[in-house]
């Protein structure tokens, strides 16, 4: 580990500026004496500029390579097509990271995260005497260095598992590493829980940010609430409970962020798809939409957003070559996914599997509405929403008889093992992408890292785990029923046993939460790693094709007979693609599933500097 802070630099034209800074002067040299900077309110106000780089400086969700790809093709929600051209993922997934090369470098911030820790620490024990005019100011900056700082520590843990805690650094001198020690998951977590209380008990810190979107990363108290909701659920999980932050502690801590998140004005957005604004090209679901709209600072048209800005690109990189631009497939969703997704009375189709290669489903015989030959009708509105499957319409307007998306051989779609531009599980990603987007206008989606339905999930799977009764607590039933309501899923009913509401909220959690990079962590602290490591596909077989003859009076229909049937014209029609039956296939077995990868490696520059300062061990097991 290196000192990262020798002289400021002026960031005036920094990508989220806050809106209370102004721009920072620039002295010849392109540095200014760290005596200086907090005897001015501009330079002081630059410095927490500087605390907010690795947050506004990092790419959220469709991020991970040059590729883009989606940290869910590291889990068995997807499998990436850089595996034709051994891309990070693969190299991931096979098990081919080491300590001085993680391949999942959006993962591996160890440098830049305590960056931003340093830079916080200095402005928390410099700001009770900076030069600061106005004192609501003053505390206000000091409260977002510290709910900063409790980011960065969450995403370190996350990452690293326990990490140092270094807190006292107070100016640009040589820090002394000599007294770090390393720290458990759990003492990592009560600093952050101790952090975001201070940004909670701040009168100058509101619970939204601002008013202009310059102020959407800006910390406020839903964003130190959804911190801390997810740092106690962590600290209280089989991967990290130690005993001292117990589940009941967990369940107390995310039930508080909830409400209070609640109480000031956040809720699940419901506006459901309208016929303006292009909105009619996506699918006709609230939660379909919500990833559309690039959320609004101060709540108006978005409520369930706590913190995110970043937009995908998917059009290019993540999904089916339907616009010209298209690069690759990307990640594609995998079939353990799409099993995840119950039908539309609230039955889980598929309970698991009987042989290794996942080809022989157990199939719950509750689940009436699920047919095997027609397995993507009447499914949860989500699995529309996330996944273009054999069959889907590209976008809402498309009443075509013929599925605008077919994955079967010699289709405009088809899987492929070897082209980049093709699936390699049968599916494409819907989720992000807007059709709208071209070359020049890049229309899709935003990525979220807090939202309000994750709180939800929090709360009800911590009240279940930490229940003395049999039976799931109705609290966690009804939050995790809230979640479904959106969607028009059926409430899940009173009286599950705990066992069976875990296996639920696990499963609300994969299916809510696809491609917003939780599932990656979610089967590691859950100590369920070893059971990812099979990816299938599927694809349809006994294919039949049927031209149809097209009614050039109106682009969207086909000519019928009398008896409502589609005409068929084998010369000029255009074709209607059918299949009689699917077929489950191997995509691949991963080896990176053993206990040795339910953390990443501390790079091994920084463990062997600590080691040698500290004659402590900092690296973790088995790397």
């Amino acid at each position: 580990m290196k000192h990262y802070i020798r002289t400021f630099l002026p960031f005036a034209a920094l990508a989220v500026a806050l809106a209370s800074c102004t721009e920072i002067n620039d002295y010849p040299d392109g540095s200014i004496k760290f005596e200086d900077i907090f005897q001015s309110e501009i330079q002081t106000a630059g410095w927490l500029n500087n605390c907010y780089l690795p947050m506004t400086s990092a790419s959220f969700g469709s991020a991970y390579g040059a590729n883009r790809s989606f940290l869910d093709a590291a889990t068995d929600n997807a499998h990436d097509v850089d595996d034709v051209e051994g891309g990070p993922i693969s190299q991931w997934n096979n098990g081919l990271a080491t300590i001085s090369n993680n391949p999942l470098t959006a993962l591996d911030k160890w440098e830049k995260y305590y960056e931003g820790i340093a830079n916080c620490n200095i402005l928390i024990h410099n700001i009770d005497n900076a030069y600061i005019l106005e004192e609501g100011n003053r505390l206000r900056y000091r409260a977002e260095a510290f709910g900063l700082r409790a980011y960065y520590y969450l995403q370190l843990a996350k990452i690293y598992g326990g990490v140092p805690l270094i807190l006292d650094q107070k100016d640009d001198s040589e820090y002394d590493y000599s007294k770090v020690r390393p720290a458990s998951f759990s003492d990592v977590v009560r600093q952050i829980i101790s952090d975001c209380r201070e940004v909670l008990a701040c009168d100058y810190v509101d619970w939204r940010s601002g008013s202009s979107d310059s102020d959407l990363m800006r910390i406020n108290k839903a964003i130190a609430s959804a911190i801390m909701s997810e740092a106690a659920l962590y600290a209280a999980s089989p991967l990290n409970n130690d005993g001292s932050i117990s589940w009941a502690d967990a369940s107390e801590i995310c039930k508080t962020s909830l409400d209070d998140c609640v109480r000031n004005g956040y809720a699940l957005f419901t506006t459901a798809p309208s016929t303006s604004n292009n909105e009619n090209l996506i699918s006709n679901c609230a939660y379909d939409l919500l990833f559309q709209r690039k959320p609004d600072v101060n709540g108006t048209n978005d409520k369930e957003t706590i913190l995110g800005i970043s937009q995908c690109n998917v059009w290019q990189y993540n999904t089916a070559p339907i616009l010209s631009g298209h690069i690759r497939a990307g990640s594609c969703p995998s079939q353990e996914l799409i099993d995840s997704y119950e039908t539309i009375d609230g039955k889980l189709p598929i309970l698991g599997y009987s042989d290794t290669d996942h080809l022989q489903p157990i199939i719950n015989p509750e689940a009436t509405l699920y047919d095997e030959a027609d397995p993507y009708a009447n499914r949860d509105p989500r699995l529309k929403s996330t996944v273009y499957y054999n069959g889907a319409h590209v976008h809402l307007l498309d009443n075509r008889p013929q599925p605008t998306i077919y994955t079967g051989e010699g289709s405009k779609y088809n899987a492929s093992m070897t082209n980049i531009l093709y699936t390699r599980t049968g599916y494409y990603l819907h989720k992000y992408f807007n059709i709208t987007s071209s070359r020049t206008a890049q229309m899709d989606g935003y990525y979220r890292v807090y939202r309000l339905a994750e709180l939800y999930l929090n709360y009800a799977e911590a009240a279940n785990e930490a229940s003395l009764a049999e039976t799931a607590p109705n609290e966690a039933v009804d939050a995790v029923n809230t979640v479904r309501v959106r969607v028009g899923m059926p409430r899940l009913a009173y009286g599950m046993t705990k066992d069976e509401f875990r296996t639920r909220v696990r499963n609300e959690r994969r299916v809510e939460l696809a491609f917003e990079d939780h599932r990656f962590f979610d089967v590691r602290r859950w100590m369920l790693l070893a059971e990812t490591g099979t990816v299938t596909g599927m694809r349809p077989v006994g294919e039949t094709i049927t031209k149809l003859a097209f009614n050039s009076n109106n682009d969207l229909d086909f000519d019928r007979d009398e008896n409502g049937n589609f005409i068929p014209d084998p010369e000029n029609g255009i074709e209607y693609r059918t299949c009689t039956g699917y077929q489950r296939y191997v995509v691949n077995h991963r080896t990176a599933t053993t206990e040795k990868f339910l953390r990443c490696p501390v790079p091994g520059k920084e463990a062997t500097a600590l080691q040698s300062a500290t004659g402590q061990k900092f690296q973790n097991p088995g790397w």
